[in-house]
């Protein structure tokens, strides 16, 4: 995803396919957020380093992160395929972006 389909997507604003988290600290929610996105329309996206607002705001991505991002996405039940991508946006600040798409039947 470049810096540009980036913007676009956050300027779309939250919904149902689409949650903004500040930081990786609001993982538990953002979890959550997917579990219900999952079980909704059966796939979803959250956007960490992204307020509220819709303002990028980043944070730091260390592999402690993405280690905590896996975990807690391996407890999703039944499985779901998820997948992580870091999105640099300035040296050492990246937005963190999680997908995941059902493939299996809920409820998750």
């Amino acid at each position: 995803m470049t810096p540009a389909s980036l913007r676009r997507l956050v300027a779309k604003g939250e919904g149902p396919l689409l949650e903004f988290k500040r930081s990786t600290g609001e993982l538990r929610e953002a979890m959550e957020a997917l579990c219900g996105m999952l079980n909704g329309v059966g796939r979803g996206r959250v956007l960490f380093g992204v307020s509220d607002k819709g303002d990028v705001i980043g944070q730091a991505v260390s592999d402690s992160t993405l280690r905590d991002v896996a975990n807690a996405a391996r407890r999703i039940e039944p499985a779901a395929q998820v997948k992580t991508t870091v999105l640099k946006i300035r040296p050492g600040v990246a937005v963190l972006l999680i997908e995941t798409a059902a493939h299996a039947d809920g409820p998750f």
